[in-house]
């Protein structure tokens, strides 16, 4: 499969299983350790797992299928991963603070908008020749665990921050 087929596969993959894991929580019936992966409130926080935990899924199907070949293919996916997750972030505090309140509907095209950042961002960035440098793959690997690790501790722990407020 070609890299541009993968990255549509990801957009594809990452947005259903995101909507799916939207509703995991309460499906499960508010079970602990299916709240370290899905939302457990309505925070902006919590909802970015919905783009974290399925593209870190699909990212192993990558680095399995064509990402060994990548040198630096780890820093590549954490790059992408921090436009999906800042976008969220900005796109929403920006939209709810000129207008003062949220709407679902942008929410959730925002979410979409997202997780197509994100696959951009990555295809884009291994169309460009690079040194390969494996200390920025390893950078990329430490953040993303950093990142998995925060989102596990915070689910039920989290900081005194409007962003984990929901």
């Amino acid at each position: 499969m070609s890299l541009k087929k993968w990255h549509i596969a990801g957009f594809l993959f990452i947005s259903l299983a995101g909507v799916l894991l939207h509703y995991a929580y309460a499906l499960s019936e508010q079970n602990h350790f299916v709240g370290y992966f899905s939302p457990v409130n309505e925070s902006i926080w919590e909802h970015l797992k919905l783009i974290y935990w399925p593209s870190v899924i699909f990212m192993i199907a990558e680095h399995v299928t064509y990402g060994k070949s990548e040198a630096d293919f780890f820093a590549v996916k954490m790059c992408s991963m921090i436009g999906a997750l800042a976008f969220v972030v900005t796109f929403f505090y920006t939209y709810s603070g000129v207008l003062g309140f949220s709407l679902l509907a942008v929410d959730i095209l925002s979410y979409f908008a997202s997780v197509g950042i994100c696959q951009l961002i990555s295809y884009k960035m291994f169309c460009v020749p690079t040194d390969g440098d494996k200390s920025d793959n390893l950078r990329g690997i430490v953040a993303l665990i950093i990142l998995g690790v925060c989102f596990v501790m915070w689910t039920y722990a989290p900081p005194y921050l409007g962003i984990f407020w929901g």
